[in-house]
């Protein structure tokens, strides 16, 4: 199991209540930001969290409270479409409400303001119905191995390590990966094909995962296609260019730019760390992050609930994360909790260098997993006592996309073919995940019998970052 810890149980009605836009500049960040829909605000204790400003969530679990939510709802005036068929259908136990919305000057930069959806939240807690803010995902945000420096840009206590241009086909800002091509790797895994043992089933909720011709049914990299591997692509593949999408298909250059979008290719990596530490596990992929590296609560339970119909699985890596209002994970936490039931949840602990809760890494029964670098706690690596393991995770060398040259002012900047770098708790995460699928299939068991072997106490451990899982 992973470390006991509380989950903070404020009343719903301190939530939100001192929720307020942020007054500091984004800068560089602001066109993309408004363009992704993302709005930056803080909360009652001035701590920076990200979300959706044109919803909310409610938590429709509540048989009893259904009449007084449909009530509620029907004060908000826009179009919420069939709520009461919604309320009935609730697979992820989170109703998403629409509220109107527009982005607004604020500091002489368009961004888009919470005010709406949180007035509304704060509504059905005085009401006391369980309500959130549809906080925003990041993938556990990709970084250089140094310091931040002039390559960070901030938005509020949030540092995005890479840098933004609009020196671009299309004229828009961008932000640029901090991947880097890499050569493949000296040593690869084989699989052990063991007869009579049954093959760890890994779900990797991400950026998708690239596939041959595009939306093809075969993985595009060959270490992730060949025939003796289990790197599974489902029938019902999907490849949609809408923001709001769930897409399962790892795109390089959504808008056209001519570069990597920030995130770009991150699910295709995640799943190449987890081939390479065992190669004997059968591997599924669901998008719930756009390739700029950006999600949201209620799209990351609707995916799950989807991928679920092809499961169970054994274990699912959530190679993402969001601080959220009051540090309390709220609606979101128990719909996950109770969505994901026996399965092991293996998530980034972020990379902020902060001891701050993050989630769903800090939700009790989720191993949240930080970073190493060789002399220890990776720089960038958030920590605490909510952190249950560590791996290294600095130049980390997995499977990217095929072939792509990118082009910055109208020049070759870098040419990636099917290897590249990165470093984060991004890819410490699906090493852990990894090495509990390797555990189970060597030595059997359920995948929280081989996390209770891994993480048993003769194992070393790193002060505030769990046991160490040296993979």
């Amino acid at each position: 199991m992973a470390t006991e810890r509380s989950t903070p149980s404020q009343p719903p009605s301190r939530r939100t209540r001192r929720f307020t836009d942020h007054p500091g500049r984004l800068g560089d960040l602001a066109p993309i930001f408004e363009r992704r829909r993302i709005a930056v605000g803080t909360d009652g204790n001035g701590h920076v969290v990200l979300a959706r400003p044109a919803s909310f969530v409610v938590d429709g679990r509540d048989q009893d409270r259904r009449q007084d939510i449909l009530e509620l709802i029907g004060r908000i005036d826009t179009d919420n479409g069939n709520v009461e068929e919604r309320l009935e259908a609730r697979t992820t136990g989170m109703l998403t409400v629409d509220v109107p919305s527009e982005p607004i000057e604020i500091g002489g930069e368009r961004r888009w303001s919470v005010d709406r959806a949180a007035e509304y939240v704060g509504r059905f807690a005085e009401a006391g119905i369980a309500a959130d803010l549809r906080h925003v995902f990041l993938g556990a945000q990709s970084v250089v191995p140094k310091l931040v420096g002039a390559s960070a840009t901030w938005a509020g206590e949030m540092a995005f390590t890479g840098v933004t241009s609009d020196g671009t086909a299309n004229g828009e800002t961008v932000m640029l990966t901090t991947a880097e091509p890499a050569i493949e790797p000296a040593f690869l895994r084989e699989p052990l094909n063991l007869p009579g043992r049954d093959r760890p089933r890994v779900l990797i909720l991400d950026t998708g995962l690239r596939t041959a011709g595009g939306a093809g049914q075969v993985p595009e990299h060959p270490e992730l296609a060949r025939d003796d591997l289990h790197v599974v692509v489902h029938d019902d593949w999907r490849n949609d260019p809408d923001i709001d999408a769930y897409d399962d298909e790892d795109e390089p250059d959504d808008d056209g730019s001519g570069t990597l979008d920030f995130e770009a290719g991150h699910g295709t990596f995640i799943a190449g760390v987890v081939r390479q530490v065992c190669p004997d596990a059968e591997i599924h992929s669901a998008g719930v992050l756009s390739s700029f590296g950006e999600g949201d609560t209620s799209q990351m339970l609707a995916t799950l609930a989807r991928a679920a119909s092809r499961g169970p699985y054994d274990i699912v890596v959530l190679s993402f994360g969001a601080f959220f209002v009051d540090d309390d994970p709220g609606v979101f936490g128990s719909c996950l909790t109770e969505l994901l039931g026996d399965t092991v949840a293996v998530a980034a602990a972020g990379n902020q260098q902060t001891a701050r809760p993050y989630f769903p890494a800090a939700l009790p029964g989720i191993i949240g997993v930080g970073a190493l670098d060789a002399a220890g706690r990776a720089w960038f690596s958030n920590f605490g006592g909510w952190v249950d393991a560590c791996a290294p995770a600095v130049d980390v060398i997995s499977t990217y996309f095929d072939e792509f040259t990118e082009v910055l002012d109208q020049q070759p900047r870098r040419q990636f073919r099917r290897w590249a770098r990165w470093s984060g708790t991004s890819f410490s995460a699906p090493k852990v995940a990894g090495a509990i699928a390797n555990e189970m299939y060597l030595n059997g068991g359920s995948a929280r019998q081989a996390w209770r072997r891994l993480s048993s106490p003769e194992h070393l451990r790193c002060p505030d970052l769990g046991v160490v899982v040296n993979v």
